[in-house]
Order: C-alpha cells, then sequence, then structure tokens
C-alpha cells in the first residue's frame, strides 16, 4: 500500500471525529468553525488519495473541501457580528464562492478520463452546492438535509466508482476511510433527528406531568378537611411529590444552553424554571396545611387517663391467663 495512501487514512480518522461532532452542535458560529477545520483536514486526505492513485478523480473533491473550509471560516468570521455591512459581505463571498465552484467544477470534471467519473462528479458538484446554500440559510435543518445527501453521492465517489489508478490500464480502489467519514457524517444527522425528536417527546410527556400535578393541586385546594381530601380521589401527597420532582428533572433536561443566546430565550427559559418553583412552593404551603391539620384532629381527641389504661391493661392480662 502505497505511504500517501495511509497517510490519508489516517487524516480521515481524524477528520471523522470533526464531522460527526460539527453536526451536533446548534450554534451556526461553532458549527462553521468546527466543519471548517475538519474539511481543511478532509481536503488533504483527498489529495494524498489522489497522490496514491488518480490525481485527476480526487482534485475536485480536494478543491471542494479546501472551498468549504475557507467558505466555513470566513462565514464563521462573517457571523459574529449582525450588521448591515456583514450580511452585505456575506452574500457577496456566498455569490462568488458558488460562481467560483461552478467555474472551476466544470472544468475539472471534463478533463476526467471516463463518462461514469464525469457523470458522479457532476452529481457531486450539484449537491456541494445545495450544501453550501444550506450552511448560508437560516435555522439548523437546512444545513443537515443537504449534507446528508450531499454526504451519500460523496460515499460513491469513495469507491471504484470514481478512484481510479496506474493508467494504462484502469485499475479500481476503494477508500474505506473515505466511506466512513462519510458514513459518520449521515450518521450525525440521523443521530442529531433522534435526539431532536426525543426531546418533543420529552416535552409532550412534560405536558401531560405539569396538567396532573395542576390537576391535583386545584383539587386539594378545593377541600379544606383530611377527610373530604381522601374521598375526592386525589393521589397521595407522596406520589404528588415524586410526580413534581419529576416535573422538574424533566425541565431542567429539556433546557438547551446552545439556544439561550438573547434576553429573549434566557427570559423564557428562566420563566419555565420559576413556574416550576411556584409549582414546588405550592405543593409545600399544603404539605405544611395538611400536617397543621392532622395535628388539629390529633389535639381534638380527648387523651385517656392513666387509670382507664390500666383498667383496660388488667383485664388484657387476665383474659390471657
Amino acid at each position: 500500500m502505497s505511504p500517501w495512501f495511509i497517510i490519508a487514512q489516517i487524516l480521515g480518522v481524524i477528520v471523522i471525529g470533526f464531522e460527526f461532532a460539527s453536526y451536533q452542535i446548534k450554534d451556526k458560529r461553532k458549527y462553521l468553525l468546527v466543519n471548517g477545520i475538519g474539511s481543511g483536514i478532509w481536503a488533504l486526505m483527498f489529495l494524498f488519495t489522489g497522490l496514491a492513485t488518480t490525481l485527476s478523480t480526487q482534485i475536485l473533491l480536494a478543491l471542494i473541501g479546501l472551498y468549504s473550509s475557507v467558505r466555513a471560516l470566513v462565514f464563521w468570521w462573517i457571523f459574529a457580528k449582525d450588521t448591515k455591512k456583514r450580511r452585505m459581505a456575506g452574500r457577496i463571498f456566498l455569490y462568488t464562492m458558488i460562481f467560483l465552484a461552478l467555474s472551476i467544477g466544470t472544468f475539472t470534471i471534463t478533463q476526467l478520463p471516463t463518462s461514469g467519473t464525469i457523470l458522479l462528479q457532476s452529481l457531486v458538484l450539484f449537491f456541494a452546492l445545495c450544501f453550501v446554500i444550506g450552511q448560508y440559510m437560516p435555522g439548523k435543518h437546512a444545513v443537515r438535509i443537504t449534507v446528508f445527501f450531499y454526504a451519500a453521492i460523496l460515499l460513491l465517489t469513495q469507491t471504484p466508482l470514481n478512484i481510479l489508478y496506474a493508467e494504462p490500464p484502469l485499475y479500481f480502489r476503494w477508500n474505506p476511510m473515505g466511506m466512513l467519514i462519510e458514513g459518520a457524517k449521515m450518521v450525525s444527522v440521523i443521530v442529531f433527528y433522534g435526539l431532536l425528536i426525543h426531546k418533543k417527546l420529552l416535552a409532550r410527556k412534560l405536558v401531560r406531568i405539569k396538567t396532573a400535578v395542576n390537576c391535583e393541586l386545584n383539587k386539594i385546594n378545593s377541600n379544606s378537611e383530611i377527610s373530604i381530601l381522601a374521598e375526592s380521589g386525589v393521589m397521595k401527597i407522596s406520589e404528588l411529590e415524586r410526580l413534581v420532582a419529576k416535573m422538574v428533572r424533566m425541565e431542567v433536561k429539556l433546557i438547551d444552553v446552545d439556544e439561550i443566546h438573547d434576553v429573549g430565550t434566557s427570559e423564557r427559559c428562566t420563566q419555565a424554571i420559576m413556574d416550576d418553583l411556584k409549582t414546588v412552593h405550592d405543593l409545600k404551603m399544603i404539605m405544611e396545611k395538611i400536617i397543621i391539620m392532622k395535628r388539629k384532629k390529633l389535639e381534638s381527641k380527648p387523651i385517656p387517663k392513666l387509670s382507664n389504661v390500666q383498667d383496660e391493661m388488667k383485664e388484657v392480662i387476665l383474659g390471657k391467663a
């Protein structure tokens, strides 16, 4: 195996870590920084793969990697401040990069040795441009949806469909590390949406728990006697206490610190916690109220005289005898 190919595989291991981590990051600037560094290493991997096989089939991929790295790092700088000038600079840079990608990509593709590689890398260029636009679009979904399909087509470029060497004649090679990198991107996107769906389900469950807790608290507040509380179908205070604790735990789990980036999001997060603390306080007041009611009930009962207790004990002893 060529030393260049071995170096490419080592670089691929490093890229897998960067690529998987980047698509779990929700903050746009942090994502762009990690993705930009990873894309630079990714470009080197393609370059060394080309040196080990046929550079003509890998040069477009290396250029795409370099292009992705520069673009991500420039956007990382542009998004640091939300100003009119930076937004304008971002649009100009985006349009320029798309034009360069189309120009250089089209020229490079026409120089490829076979019609199969021309078709495959034309699809790569198309999905690469979709990914570029997805990275620039606001929100967290566009970039992940476009990168999933982009990674799927790039995975094919790491197979004998695209990797040719020793011309003439043509031989073929697999790049397992390159395939793992694209697979890691796709798995990372799947994991991201799996966690997102889990969070949505958790939020719905939290709503049901809050409804149940409020219902029970309303039942308790509408009654004043312990005997009436026992007959009204109200759950035990110990069970209600555990349910409130579960509610607080779930509320904390649902807090996403990456989405707290301004006064509005900070206020919404704080309000949710404050509402839970109010529920805890209400339950605490009810528990104290029930303790006081029980104490009064005990105090209202007459204390048996000592002589009566002694007589009852004598009767029990004599009965046993």
